[in-house]
């Protein structure tokens, strides 16, 4: 049988072993004693080298721990070496899901049933398949890990072993990894040592998966890369959403412009000024496309007026400076503004001489 010497330190990322079992071809062999994890409880194998050469897969073979290799070893005597990096990765995503577990059951009622370590995130499928609040449960379970808990492995006997999150599925001796004062499961995978070294739980997607809720999930350095995907996401969201806005606003100046021509036709009797009198809710910018579009039209005058705003617009052909115009009429109602002869804008202050300011301005 292999030893484990995971099992006893997550950390340890070097070795030395001694060949029990090699494959014909040399590309399998088994080891005496071996740091590297293989794939086993949702937690994906190691990467690494045996003598310089790359170890592809680790797989349980009985009590024996095989490496699949991407050359022959022929010798005897090994040295081998972990892809530190996805160890520790690893172990971060271990340690956060037993605390996202171990929170969720404790506050929300929520049973993890299957837990699976992918590439780039990490799923614990949770029963009952109910709707639950996952910002309030991203929360708690971050507020538990600033909490920085000691995590410690130990070795007990599965009559004797207390307070299991879950009941073990076998007897015998059990590795149960506890989290202090959070959690205790019997579980053979890789944890870092105190909590803290998780970094934070950042909740992903959901989904319904039979009778169960599938909860996506990213600890460590997944959770940064994972939130500047989003980040990156919404900032190409925010830069299509202003194309669009700009598209949109584009168009709907246009189409003021047509109603302004449409309402230039609807008013037209053909004999001399034609006036666009209308009291309005405001003066904003596609009723001044709409009025743009009416004064390029022979003979038009346009008055609009809201609560407290006024605009003036002729025609040159007309033979109305309506800058000075405007200004002369509003000033009866303490009013004030000015620009152009063709068209100009203002505020009143007094409306009881309005009908006044209105005469003058039409006049």
């Amino acid at each position: 049988m292999s030893e484990r010497l995971y099992y006893y330190d997550s950390y340890l990322s070097q070795f030395s072993g001694r060949v029990i079992w090699r494959s014909e071809d040399g590309l399998e062999v088994a080891l005496d004693r071996s740091v590297f994890y293989p794939t086993s409880g949702g937690q994906p194998h190691d990467l690494g080298q045996l003598n310089g050469i790359a170890v592809l897969e680790v797989k349980e073979v009985g009590d024996r721990v095989v490496h699949r290799l991407e050359a022959p070893l022929r010798d005897d005597q090994v040295h081998g070496e972990i892809d530190w990096g996805r160890r520790l990765d690893h172990m971060r995503q271990h340690t956060g899901q037993h605390l996202l577990s171990a929170v969720m059951e404790e506050q929300f009622g929520l049973r993890t049933v299957s837990f699976h370590m992918g590439a780039g995130y990490a799923t614990v499928d949770v029963e009952p398949n109910r709707a639950a609040d996952w910002g309030a449960v991203e929360r708690a379970v971050n507020e538990r890990l600033m909490e920085d808990q000691a995590v410690r492995v130990s070795f007990e006997d599965a009559a004797m072993a207390k307070g299991l999150r879950k009941a073990p599925d076998r007897e015998g001796l059990l590795r149960i990894v506890t989290i202090e004062g959070t959690d205790r499961s019997a579980c053979g995978g890789t944890h870092v040592r105190r909590t803290g070294e998780v970094g934070c739980i950042v909740l992903g997607g959901t989904e319904k998966v039979r009778q169960s809720t599938r909860v996506g999930f990213y600890c460590g350095a997944r959770a940064r890369v994972y939130l500047r995907g989003k980040l990156e996401e919404a900032r190409g969201w925010r830069e299509r959403f202003a194309e669009v806005d700009k598209q949109r606003r584009k168009l709907a100046l246009e189409l003021a412009g047509v109603a302004g021509e449409r309402k230039y036709s609807e008013l037209n009797t053909g004999q001399g000024r034609v006036l666009w009198r209308e009291e309005v809710k405001e003066v904003g910018e596609e009723l001044r496309a709409s009025v743009q579009a009416y004064l390029e039209k022979p003979g038009a005058m346009v008055l609009l007026s809201s609560e407290g705003t006024v605009l003036l617009g002729a025609h040159p052909d007309v033979g109305v400076d309506c800058g000075a115009r405007l200004m002369a009429a509003i000033a009866l109602c303490g009013g004030k503004g000015g620009g152009s002869a063709k068209l100009a804008q203002g505020t009143i202050a007094n409306r009881s001489r309005w009908g006044e300011a209105e005469a003058a301005l039409l006049a």
